[in-house]
């Protein structure tokens, strides 16, 4: 997309280049014939008042109401379920990813207060340590939010993290579209098709790195300003450079695909923008300096992600096969329409409809990505886009294609899939920058819209609207954690730096529990995503928690490794004791404290904790 930045503005024809707009006479989007409809009259007459409103108010003031607009609607439908437990239950889902979002908000500000090396977390994984390169830690995000986790806690920043997610990305592609076009409305509506899109909805489950991918419009936004000549080249490096950072803080995966698609975005308008081919080669330069320069910035950060890259794929291959062609068409469980009448078709035959249904688009946006190339078809930036959402497309469906679940063959971009970043993500995720092309597209649709057939484009682009509109997933219940880790009784019970197994309610429990201590512990077993390889020791480094699906190791096992991980004090969450109580027993453990909602295990004859380090 940075190469559809305005391309020829103030240039007409059908030299294929965007036809200029104006701020005045185009923002009457005038009806033609339609006067003949009952109603018809009055009906314009409101939509005139409405357009003008919007023209006569000044493009900061117009921003403003735009982002408002979003996070009112992203506040209906994602806080308003929690609002009432909004500082102890999680806007999404609220189980693991929660708990570690919870962890690493936390961890970047102490490390930073404490002298720590961020990017090495030697409070997990002893002796060794985990280093963070490879984990979606976010370390941005947690410096920004540190003041409201201080105050109000991690659950709280996650939320509001969360619930302003998609409105930022809405509006940052909404700064791209009025750019592109000098319309309101159509580019509210653009913003909307890609901050509301079933990306987002699917991700509100709990992921937060990949719901804040805000700064990706933004760099869109830059490229545009810079083509078009309203941002100077300083100003353009800076602004660039400083986005580049802030999407490499939030997420690396992020970073690297966005690096990936935004430069194919800009090869495809250096072959189709005839007419602005200088200055997107110019601009091209300027992005390439800003690369030098957020290098330079984020080098030690770089050298852990090269040096401790992992060996194979950090996802199990039976979570790599890509969006199914029905994820596109059949709406996945988190859609207002059709979600809960197609779930059980969806399970029946696509594996984890939920994770790959972030490609949904429905059957409206085809129809209109279809009347674009028709109506549009002179124009060389249609040509553009289309190839750039018809090559994101393809990448979202992998290796090989599926269709109800059946594979049907392997797809010509196999090898893409082999790029080290790219084989640690999912492919279903590229939908997202597809996502933001429709939205422009959305934008340019509507902007040109005239006459009767002006209506026919609005109701398309409004469907599609419809059928994106997402719902709330099935929340958990408010978190309850131990009153022992926000106690003195910690600080009696365990010694600093002491090496502790927790058999906890909920997977990532750990996690909270060790943030909530001041990291006074540091953990044999904790979550944090796939583990590295060397990490992944045995049943026992996956946790021991109340899911149905855990197993009970067996006592000599559990003594053997605990053993061998030098484990000095096992902390059991007292919901968990039915389960485990008899299994540590066995182990050869004894019970050295009971109270505030844990009970402290070490091995026989082992003496009080003491400091460890």
């Amino acid at each position: 997309m940075i190469a559809l930045a305005r391309m020829g503005a103030g240039q007409r024809g059908s030299e294929g280049v965007f036809a200029a707009t104006t701020e005045t006479a185009d923002e009457v989007l005038v009806v033609e014939d339609a006067t003949s409809a009952p109603g018809a009259t009055s009906l314009r007459g409101r939509w005139d008042r409405l357009q003008g409103w919007a023209h006569g108010l000044r493009p900061a003031w117009r921003g403003l109401i735009a982002y408002l607009l979003y996070q009112s609607l992203a506040f209906v439908i994602w806080v308003l379920p929690v609002v009432d437990h909004f500082e102890h239950q999680a806007v999404g889902v609220g189980l693991q990813d929660s708990r570690y979002f919870q962890w690493a908000l936390t961890w970047t500000p102490w490390a930073v207060a404490h002298g720590v090396d961020p990017l090495h977390n030697g409070t997990v994984f002893p002796p060794t340590g985990l280093n963070l390169a490879w984990t979606t830690f976010i370390p941005g995000p947690a410096l920004v939010l540190w003041p409201i986790t201080s105050l109000f806690g991690a659950l709280t920043s996650l939320n509001i993290a969360m619930a302003a997610a998609p409105a930022l990305a809405a509006w940052g592609t909404y700064l791209v579209c009025n750019r592109l076009t000098g319309r309101f409305w159509p580019s509210v509506v653009g913003g909307y098709l890609f901050g509301f899109s079933a990306y987002f909805a699917g991700n509100m489950i709990g992921f937060a790195n990949l719901l804040l991918i805000f700064p990706v419009p933004l760099l869109v936004y830059l490229a545009v300003r810079r083509v078009e000549g309203s941002l100077g080249p300083v100003a353009f490096v800076a602004g660039f450079s400083a986005t580049l950072i802030g999407l490499f803080s939030v997420s690396t995966e992020l970073f690297c695909t966005a690096a990936i698609f935004l430069g194919i975005a800009f090869l495809l308008g250096v072959a189709f923008g005839r007419p602005i081919r200088g200055d997107l080669l110019r601009m091209g330069a300027l992005v390439l300096l800003s690369g030098v320069i957020t290098t330079v910035l984020l080098l030690p950060y770089l050298i852990a992600v090269v040096s401790h890259a992992p060996s194979e794929p950090l996802f199990p291959s039976e979570l790599m096969p890509a969006a199914d062609v029905w994820n596109f068409v059949v709406p996945p469980p988190y859609e207002q329409i059709g979600g809960s009448t197609f779930a059980t078709l969806l399970n029946d035959h696509i594996r984890a409809p939920v994770l790959f249904g972030i490609a949904y688009v429905g059957i409206a946006i085809p129809v209109m990505l279809v009347g674009f190339a028709v109506t549009e078809r002179r124009r060389r930036e249609t040509w553009a886009l289309l190839t750039f959402v018809a090559l994101l497309t393809l990448l979202a469906l992998g290796p090989v294609l599926r269709i109800g679940g059946a594979a049907h063959g392997y797809l010509p971009v196999h090898w893409f899939a082999k790029i080290p970043i790219i084989q640690s993500a999912i492919p279903a995720r590229f939908a997202a920058y597809s996502g933001l092309a429709i939205g422009i597209i959305a934008a340019l649709w509507l902007a040109r819209a005239s006459g009767r057939a002006g209506w026919i484009r609005w109701g398309v682009v409004l469907l599609a609207a419809v059928m994106l509109l997402p719902h709330a997933p099935q929340h958990s219940p408010p978190q309850v954690f131990p009153a022992f880790f926000s106690s003195d009784a910690v600080q009696q019970q365990i010694g600093a730096g002491e090496n502790v197994y927790p058999i906890t309610v909920q997977r990532g429990d750990e996690n909270v529990w060790q943030a909530t201590s001041g990291y006074r512990f540091t953990l044999a077993e904790a979550y944090f995503g796939p583990l590295p390889v060397e990490l992944r020791d045995g049943v026992l480094s996956q946790g021991l928690n109340m899911r149905r699906n855990v197993q009970v190791p067996i006592a000599d096992v559990f003594a053997s490794w605990t053993e061998r991980h030098q484990v000095s004090a096992v902390i059991m969450d007292d919901r968990a004791a039915d389960r485990y109580e008899q299994m540590l027993v066995d182990a050869g453990f004894e019970l050295r404290y009971q109270g505030e909602g844990v009970s402290v295990w070490r091995p026989a004859g082992t003496p009080p904790p003491g400091e460890v380090g």
